[in-house]
């Protein structure tokens, strides 16, 4: 066989892997927190509703304008309509072009660097779990490594063509997510580093050769404002959310309980840890990603795309383990570099002697079927278990079974209304999905006047106590899971619930 059709045969398969553990029972773990309010603004949107920013609560536009094409494609146009499988899809389809991202590298990295990067960002367990789920990361992501590839483009070949086409990423990231901010101080300094070593020593040229980034830099700078803008505006009709996309890094409110400590992400990915019968970590992508830059110093000969990848890898985990709010799906774009700087050590491997070949492969075949192992795991039987460390705060299995049995409900002979439905409490995310094809559900932060004539009633933890009360004698409590640790009590009006009684009996 020859090496092109190896290479490609090769590709075929990293992308069968790739959507096999994306794609593969999508739909059965239940739907998470995050992903019920994204849902939420999806379908306002579906429902013809104008665009507002909350710069309080929520990220940018991108992610719900970017998943109305699959909607309508798949016959969903309502908050009722809307699947799991509709919502997942689009972060499913940016995972798998993330993969195919390393061939922007292919000069750099070679054909097998661009080959093993692939297959490590197709088999990690960060990127396919949370590729499986309707959250920003995905999607920033991946316009992520378009920018990153854009902007070492721009640090080693300056010109008014590449500085449009990273401006447009860096607005379209802007537009998903604000977070995008810190990859522009992570990848500040690696450009910096790769247009400082391509300098001459001679120090009358310095400003010459640094005149080349300007005119480039003010083209990125505006594209990047312009597109930001025009989103964060709905196209410019409404011009307060420009405002309120600057406004929101002073304003946004993260929610409590999410405070970690510096070493977490480390911990997270690379610490061996045994769980579930299972040893987690992902620490050969750590490990290849410390050889690439070891082969690179043993060489002597400065290879820009280490240099790049390695500072702004290292300036991304910095910046997010300093910060306090910590979840697992933010190291989804510091993940994307590592493991394309892993990719590099492959880059050297015409260079290497036979064993060294050898037992680069092995290692790499090797880790990449444990990785594949653990992504099955995490994202199959073990996927809301919260012994999972990449199920963070999983909604309980009980949710789903709310909504089955509500329906069972419903559809009784001679069963009484089960509307109106109350909601008590807060924090409640994500009952609104499982309660969306009831016609009228109401929340509300504490017990409202005449809660003792309503069929169905939802009480949050914190207003346990004051519906118990109020209900002791009308209806029957029925505790329930919502989230992890989260518990949520349903109310039955007990004439509901004798109805359901004789019928179960029957």
């Amino acid at each position: 066989m020859s090496q092109r059709l190896l290479i490609i045969v090769t590709w075929i398969g990293i992308v069968i892997l790739s959507l096999t553990l994306r794609l593969q029972n999508l739909q059965e773990r239940p739907i998470h927190a995050d992903e019920a309010t994204g849902a939420r603004i999806l379908a306002r949107q579906l429902a013809g509703e104008d665009y507002q920013f909350d710069p309080q609560h929520f990220h940018g536009p991108l992610l719900s304008l970017s998943s109305q094409p699959i909607a309508r494609s798949r016959s969903e146009n309502s908050w009722s309509e809307l699947s799991t499988t509709t919502l997942r899809l689009g972060s499913v389809i940016a995972g798998l072009l993330v993969v195919f991202t390393p061939l922007l590298w292919r000069r750099s990295i070679g054909s097998w660097g661009a080959l093993a990067a692939a297959a490590l960002l197709a088999s990690s367990p960060l990127m396919v779990y949370y590729n499986r789920m309707y959250i920003h990361e995905s999607l920033l992501t991946l316009l992520a490594m378009l920018a990153c590839a854009a902007v070492f483009r721009l640090s080693q070949q300056p010109s008014r063509r590449i500085g449009i086409a990273a401006g447009l990423c860096i607005g379209l990231m802007f537009a998903t997510k604000e977070t995008f901010a810190i990859s522009i101080l992570a990848w500040l300094p690696a450009a910096g580093l790769c247009c400082w070593t391509q300098q001459t020593n001679d120090a009358r040229q310095l400003c010459p050769n640094l005149r080349l980034y300007l005119l480039p830099s003010v083209f990125l700078a505006i594209t990047a404002a312009f597109t930001a803008a025009y989103f964060y505006s709905d196209g410019f009709r409404s011009m307060q959310g420009i405002i309120d996309a600057v406004r929101t890094y002073l304003v946004y409110e993260t929610t409590a309980g999410h405070e970690k400590g510096m070493g977490y992400y480390f911990e997270l990915l690379l610490w061996p840890k045994q769980q579930l019968g299972i040893w987690w970590t992902e620490a050969l992508i750590g490990l290849l990603a410390l050889l690439a830059i070891a082969f690179a110093v043993v060489k002597r000969v400065l290879n820009p795309g280490v240099i790049f990848l390695a500072v702004a890898t290292v300036c991304h985990v910095i910046i997010y383990s300093c910060i306090g709010y910590k979840t697992p799906w933010l190291m989804m774009v510091p993940w994307a570099h590592a493991c394309l700087l892993a990719g590099y050590a492959f880059s050297y491997l015409p260079d290497l002697k036979t064993r060294s070949r050898i037992i680069l492969t092995l290692l790499l075949l090797t880790g990449l079927a444990y990785q594949t192992k653990q992504s099955i795991h995490a994202s199959g039987r073990l996927a809301n278990d919260s012994r999972n460390p990449y199920a963070y705060v999983p909604t309980s299995t009980d949710a789903p079974k709310i909504e089955r049995w509500l329906q069972e409900l419903s559809a009784l002979a001679d069963a009484p209304v089960l509307s109106p439905i109350a909601v008590i409490g807060q924090e409640y995310w994500p009952l609104p999905w499982y309660l969306r094809t009831f016609e009228t559900v109401g929340y509300w932060p504490t017990p409202i006047q005449g809660i003792t004539n309503l069929p169905i009633i939802f009480a949050m933890p914190a207003q346990d106590q004051a519906c118990d009360d109020l209900l002791a004698a009308s209806h029957t409590k029925l505790p329930r899971g919502l989230r992890a640790n989260v518990a949520v009590t349903l109310y039955l009006r007990n004439d509901i619930w004798q109805h359901w009684m004789r019928t179960d009996e029957q």
